[in-house]
């Protein structure tokens, strides 16, 4: 096993031998079943302007189970299969496939995020400067009902399309791209930074490195329009966030944090609103704001239970809910 490599993977064989060339940028996408579950991403991927310079690298719990069809990967420079033991945290797949990865610029997919055909272009450009991560513009796939336009807004109001490109604090989360030999520093703990990204980049920019997000492409992302599911998520994702963040906390800073969690939510809506007020109308916040307000609360609740007693199971619940989005 190379030195780098969690004992949470195992490395399956590449398609072909190794290329005699190396790909400008792995694109890595965790698929926790069939081909099948991620063919619309993989469509996205294949419309690349560049696709011919794009490894692609398949993060599974089984390479049997993947029924792959080899010839919906010929388009690319080069892919791969990486087999993982841990089929319960996504993280642990996103983090085995940048390890194995061969490229010097490493981008994340999900199977409902549907990137721009010049996606992979514009990253590659924009790592030609020292930014330790790149993210693009987003924009809500599915903008039909009020759950998923405040799903998005939630989420992915600060980077919503229009939006100047600039440097930032923190980019969307399982969509950005990374200078894989940076974040490689992180070791094993990187499996753990994977779960929630913007805890991943306050280590980057802790560190000094910068984050920029980039107008010139963006990518389109479906939002949750089930209650049952989003009510419970946010929960989950709340206290995962709050766990990993604090995971090496002192026992007085953690109660600190429980303590004032509750002001949380009112910065965090302050900042979202102002967000939504750049590229939507005051009918549209109005309309909004109180299903934001509630994911945020519920947020709350999983947060103050993060930071003073762990994660408990919720990131598997969080990964539970992040695959198959169209179900």
């Amino acid at each position: 096993m190379p030195d780098d490599e969690s004992p949470q993977e195992q490395v399956a064989e590449t398609s072909h031998d190794e290329p005699d060339s190396t790909p400008a940028l792995s694109a890595i996408l965790f698929v926790p079943d069939s081909y099948e579950s991620v063919q619309r991403t993989m469509s996205h991927l294949q419309a690349q302007t560049v696709a011919d310079q794009i490894e692609i690298v398949l993060a599974t719990p089984s390479r049997q189970q993947l029924e792959l069809d080899e010839s919906e990967l010929s388009c690319f420079h080069s892919w791969q299969i990486i087999e993982v033991k841990d089929n319960k945290h996504f993280s642990t797949g996103y983090s085995a496939g940048i390890r194995q990865a061969h490229a010097p610029i490493v981008a994340l997919t999900e199977d409902h995020a549907f990137p721009d055909a010049n996606w992979a272009e514009v990253l590659i450009d924009a790592h030609q400067q020292s930014w330790a991560a790149v993210g693009p513009s987003m924009r809500n796939g599915n903008p039909e009902t009020i759950l998923s336009q405040a799903d998005f807004c939630h989420a992915y109001s600060e980077w919503t399309y229009p939006v100047s490109s600039g440097p930032v604090r923190h980019l969307p989360g399982h969509n950005s791209s990374y200078k894989r030999d940076i974040i490689l520093r992180f070791g094993n703990e990187l499996d753990l930074l994977m779960e929630t990204e913007s805890v991943l980049h306050r280590h980057l920019t802790a560190e000094g490195h910068g984050l920029t997000l980039e107008s010139r492409t963006c990518t389109t992302h479906l939002n949750f329009t089930s209650w049952s599911a989003w009510i419970p998520l946010r929960y989950h994702i709340g206290r995962q966030f709050a766990a990993i963040w604090a995971h090496s906390w002192s026992w007085p800073r953690r109660l600190l944090f429980t303590v004032a969690s509750p002001l949380i939510p009112w910065v965090r809506l302050w900042r979202i609103q102002k967000n939504i007020r750049r590229v939507q109308s005051c009918n549209f916040l109005i309309t909004v704001l109180p299903v934001v307000f509630l994911g945020l609360l519920i947020e709350l609740c999983g947060q103050m239970l993060g930071f003073a007693f762990g994660p408990a199971d919720s990131s598997e619940k969080v990964a539970k809910y992040e695959y198959r989005r169209f179900r």
